[in-house]
């Protein structure tokens, strides 16, 4: 039997070689009426790396959240197909330049399944898509990754209208949220005293990750 170790390993490698696919732009087509019983006993999506890893680590039996980990995972993915397979190559590289990034894969895992909506799941897809345009650099990712994991779906839209409104008016709760994941700061000098929007990583949900 495989160590949890090894699994990680498998499912990181093939998530990777899944957002690189040449095949990958297929998947809209098949995410309609998706179920883990069409895919386990019909194939469907069985060609996508990442789903025959996971369909292989699910034969002893499939549990609720394993339904709801591949429903956010499609949804990732199928934002993630509208890269281009250049673009995605070319990002998979990007991401893992750096030592304590060489597990990406594993990275984005452990997101997608922390993330508590298919709507996340959505906005992640569309940040990478992003990165892989280069309109954010890696560094902007990762920040972006982690504040969608972490606040709730409702404060991460109220980012839709940040320009026209006032941090320091904001609900106690909400401000502290976005404190905590580096949306906002306090600022105290000789010019100014008060909560400040971090106006980068807001623009880029206002203008990108939250657009009609």
């Amino acid at each position: 039997m495989r160590n949890t170790k090894e699994i990680d390993k498998e499912l990181s490698n093939s998530l990777k070689e899944t957002i690189s696919s040449s095949e990958l732009k297929n998947i809209a087509s098949d995410i309609g009426e998706i179920t883990i019983d069409s895919i386990l006993k019909d194939g469907i999506l069985k060609d996508f790396p990442i789903i025959g890893s996971l369909t292989g680590i699910w034969k002893t039996g499939v549990a609720v959240n394993d339904y709801l980990f591949l429903r956010k995972l499609i949804a990732f993915l199928n934002e993630s197909s509208k890269l281009s397979e250049k673009k995605r190559l070319k990002l998979i590289e990007n991401l893992e330049q750096e030592d304590y990034q060489k597990e990406a894969g594993e990275k984005l895992i452990a997101i997608i399944d922390n993330l508590e909506t298919k709507s996340k799941a959505i906005l992640l897809g569309k940040a990478l898509n992003l990165f892989g345009q280069d309109i954010i650099t890696k560094e902007a990712f990762w920040s972006i990754a982690f504040i969608i994991e972490k606040i709730p779906m409702e404060d991460i839209r109220a980012l839709k209208s940040w320009k026209q409104t006032d941090l320091n008016k904001v609900t106690d709760i909400r401000r502290q949220l976005y404190l905590s994941v580096g949306i906002g700061w306090f600022v105290l000098n000789a010019s100014s005293t008060g909560f400040c929007w971090q106006e980068r990583i807001c623009g880029i949900f206002s203008d990108y990750l939250l657009e009609d």
